[in-house]
């Protein structure tokens, strides 16, 4: 034994020299592996990563694959494995999607990173996580501030109703009253009794 297989390289056994190239005793580290000082086969570059190249002799020569896909497999020589999927984002070096969290949607593909993430809008609400588009619209007697993960988020006050899809309470008109939480119509909203006013 003379010496260790020279990194970049591979040997496999009976190999006259540190870089062989026959690939029967060994060979250049393929892409999509690394073989670091003394290597008997290829490592694989790890899940997110990639190598276009080849002769690679360290783990850091593997690249991080690109934002707006996810590399979930081992040993690629590409940097795009997957399109990332709608209601997820994908930062570079991605081994999985990541979901967009409860109370925000996103409705494209490809994807990179957590503030292309959309808070749900006013008057609807996104429930779970890695949504594609809203849940719906906030209940009626209910409204939902922007982000709302709930249809019920906030209950409407009293004085105010609230139809389905409210985004903020609607005062009752004036000469006319709600004593109680949870209106959902202008009806709900009862005239000012005699002798009262009601602004």
């Amino acid at each position: 034994v003379t010496g260790p297989c020279l990194a970049g390289f591979y040997c496999t056994g009976g190999a006259p020299s540190p870089t062989p190239t026959d690939a029967l005793v060994g060979n250049v580290c393929p892409q999509g592996a690394y073989c670091p000082l003394g290597s008997a086969s290829p490592l694989p570059c790890p899940p997110g990563h990639y190598s276009s190249s080849a002769g690679n002799a360290e783990i850091q020569d593997c690249l991080l694959c690109d934002a707006g896909y996810f590399c979930n497999g081992t040993g690629l020589v590409s940097p795009t494995g997957f399109l990332c999927p709608a209601g997820h984002f994908c930062p570079p070096g991605s081994s999985e999607p990541q979901p967009c969290p409860a109370g925000t949607f996103l409705p494209q593909s490809g994807m990179g990173f957590r503030n292309s993430c959309l808070p749900c809008p006013a008057g609807k609400f996104c429930q779970g996580e890695g949504l594609a588009a809203v849940s719906g619209p906030c209940h009626a007697g209910h409204f939902c501030d922007p982000g709302s993960t709930q249809p019920d988020h906030r209950h409407c006050p009293p004085g105010f109703y609230c139809p389905e899809g409210s985004g903020f309470p609607i005062p009752c008109s004036p000469g006319s009253f709600s004593s109680v939480s949870g209106k959902g119509q202008p009806a709900d909203c009862q005239p000012c009794p005699a002798g009262y006013s009601c602004s």
